[in-house]
Formats: C-alpha cells, sequence, structure tokens
C-alpha cells in the first residue's frame, strides 16, 4: 500500500447502539495534535479534518459479533483504499478506564474487561487507542471550535447522556478515565429510578429515552392526547414520536419538548458553574434538531438560570458533522497516540 510522508491516514470507529461509523480521515502530519493551529483566543469555526471514506454496520451487543462488525468496517475502508493506515480510534459508550479497557458498555456489553485495542492490533497490525465516545465528539469539537488553550463540554444526547470535557485544550479524563458521565447527575432525589441504581439522573429526563418518558407521563395524565393517538398505547410512546409531532407543530408535543429542553438547561447550568466553558457542543441522536433544541436551551439558560449564564458568552452548538464527530474525533485521538510514540 502506499504511503505519504506528509499526511497521516487514520481511521476512526463510533461503536453504537445500533450501528458502527468508521471513517477514514487524512490529517497532515503538522495538524495532528489540533486540526485548529490558531492563536487566537476566541473560539473558531475551522474547516474539518478531511473525512474520506466511510462505511456502516449494524451493531450486536455481544463480544464476537462487536470486534466483527468493527473488523469488518475497518477492512471495507482498507480496501477501497490504496494508503496504508496508519492508526485507528474507536469510541464506546461507557466508562472508558486509562487503560482503554472497557468498565461498562451500555451499548456493547459483551467488550466489557475485553482488550479491544490488543485485538485490532494484532488484526490490522497498526496502534489502536479505545476512549469514551462523548470524549470522541469532544475532540472533534475542539478541532472545529476550539483554539489550543479553549475549554469545550462535550454532551452526547441519546438513548442515555454522555459527556466529554476539554479544559485549557486538553481532554479530561480524571483519576480512572471516567471523567464526563453528566447524565448520573441527580436533578431530583424524588425523581424516576435509574438503571444506575439512583433516582432522578439528569439522563430519566434529559436524554432521547426521556423525552419518552415526560410523552409517557403526559399521556397517562390526559395531556397528550395527539401523542397517544400516533403511537397506538402508552408503553410505545417514545422521543422519536413525541420529536415528529413536536416538529409538525402539534400542542402538545411542542409543550412536552419545551420542557424537555428546560431539563437539558438544568443539567447544561450545573456543569457551566463546574466547568466555564467557552463552548458547549450537543451531540449524539438528538443532535440532528440543531437550532429547534439549541435555541430553546439557550433562551432557558438565560431565563431560569441566570448564576450559570451571567457575565458568560458561551456558546451552545450541534456536534459538528452530526453523527460523524465520535468516527471523526476517533480519528483524531488516534493520530494523538502516534504524535506522543513519535511514529
Amino acid at each position: 500500500m502506499v504511503s505519504d510522508q506528509h499526511t497521516q491516514n487514520v481511521i476512526g470507529v463510533d461503536v453504537g447502539g445500533t450501528k458502527t461509523l468508521a471513517a477514514r480521515v487524512l490529517l497532515p502530519l503538522s495538524g495532528q495534535d489540533q486540526a485548529v493551529a490558531s492563536e487566537a483566543s476566541e473560539p473558531v469555526h475551522a474547516e474539518a479534518p478531511s473525512v474520506q471514506d466511510r462505511e456502516l454496520v449494524g451493531s450486536s451487543s455481544h463480544e464476537e459479533a462487536v470486534l466483527t462488525q468493527i473488523e469488518h468496517a475497518v477492512a471495507a475502508l482498507l480496501d477501497r483504499s490504496d494508503r496504508r493506515v496508519d492508526a485507528i480510534g474507536v469510541g464506546l459508550a461507557g466508562f472508558i478506564g486509562l487503560d482503554g479497557i472497557a468498565r461498562s458498555a451500555p451499548n456493547a456489553p459483551g467488550l466489557i474487561g475485553v482488550d479491544v485495542a490488543a485485538a485490532l492490533t494484532d488484526r490490522f497490525g497498526v496502534p489502536v487507542v479505545i476512549d469514551n465516545d462523548a470524549n470522541c465528539v469532544a475532540v472533534a469539537a475542539q478541532s472545529m471550535f476550539g483554539t489550543p488553550s479553549s475549554s469545550i463540554l462535550a454532551v452526547t444526547l441519546g438513548t442515555g447522556i454522555g459527556g466529554g470535557i476539554v479544559l485549557d485544550g486538553e481532554l479530561y479524563r480524571g483519576a480512572h478515565g471516567f471523567a464526563g458521565e453528566p447524565g448520573h447527575m441527580v436533578i431530583n432525589p424524588l425523581g424516576p429510578e435509574c438503571p444506575c441504581g439512583q433516582r432522578g439522573c439528569w439522563e430519566r429526563y434529559a436524554s432521547g429515552s426521556g423525552l419518552g418518558w415526560l410523552g409517557r407521563t403526559a399521556a397517562a395524565h390526559g395531556q397528550a392526547e395527539a401523542i397517544l393517538a400516533r403511537a397506538g398505547s402508552l408503553d410505545r410512546i417514545d422521543g422519536e414520536i413525541v420529536t415528529e409531532l413536536m416538529e409538525q407543530g402539534e400542542a402538545g408535543a411542542v409543550r412536552i419538548f419545551t420542557e424537555f429542553a428546560g431539563y437539558v438547561a438544568l443539567g447544561l447550568a450545573n456543569l457551566m458553574l463546574l466547568f466555564d466553558p467557552k463552548v458547549i457542543v450537543i451531540g449524539g441522536g438528538l443532535a440532528v434538531l440543531g437550532e429547534e433544541l439549541t435555541a430553546l436551551v439557550q433562551a432557558d439558560l438565560l431565563q431560569r438560570f441566570p448564576a450559570a449564564s451571567r457575565d458568560r458568552d458561551v456558546q451552545i452548538l450541534s456536534a459538528p458533522l452530526g453523527p460523524e464527530a465520535g468516527a471523526l474525533g476517533a480519528a483524531l485521538l488516534a493520530a494523538k497516540m502516534l504524535g506522543r510514540s513519535g511514529s
């Protein structure tokens, strides 16, 4: 295969609950640590690293199936390229330790305790890095909206809520690698039970599943007749149905979505007080709503949480490249790994 002394050919993989996306990314050698080299103090919207190709495959929760799907996606990209791959990065939802081993992985429980990096290195013969998927989104956001010294929060709103933290230009992992799990901040100790064992976790209100719960709660109290009619039964109401009717302007769905945006703002207000970011990037499945969500959240922050928003010029943005953000961030982490190793 062809090698290029001026660029790195890296592959990023984002392992989701239903799909695994792999992207081949071409990066200049001088830009592997950050795609943005500006020394400006204000965030800038830089051109994204060049995504050359992508491969989407179905996901499974079983260890062998997940590894096979990752391998299939990577191999498909390599088969369509005449470039040698330099490194691979993989993003997984869950608690990923500093050693790259998953301690929890809701989308791929079969990978808990598995050395995925070693398995993929054996298969492809290149260095592999594994990280939390929201960390990957944060790295992608830093490459597009950040500066070498900026602070950025990435919050992924999907089935649950994940988070990635960039402080002073560096990804913050915490003492054990588990930093950035805001979905389990308790915002109501008397709230609904969470699978984690707590009550009233933020993700019970402000995730895709939380939006469905708000819809079911409203329907159970006779306040969402159109949503109930669309779903057919109470237990079939989910976030997608609420969002669909909200986009059609149905009054009950608009009210529920506005309440949902308020819960998103509540959690973000707490994070703003803790980390004082310049930019907050919303990723995950709900990021496709773009300004429909971010505008409501921004307005709610200003009206209801003055302590968090006072004297802070915080931008709230949708994740760059939408569903490709996680794969791009994983590729950037792979390139950073090469830079540290001197490869």
